[in-house]
């Protein structure tokens, strides 16, 4: 899957947490690109500070 095929699933996944709406849109992108495999961790770099 890519990044936005992962989108739906990372809203429902934020919804069912009860994240704060001012976090929803930052939960969102950062369940997208791990379901995604986007992250850090798996890309082998470092995570940007």
């Amino acid at each position: 899957m890519n990044f936005t095929d992962c989108i739906t699933f990372a809203l429902h996944r934020a919804q069912d947490r009860d994240v704060p709406s001012y976090l929803l849109p930052l939960t969102i992108a950062d369940e997208a690109a791990l379901l995604a495999g986007l992250d850090s961790d798996r890309r082998g770099t470092p995570a940007r500070r």
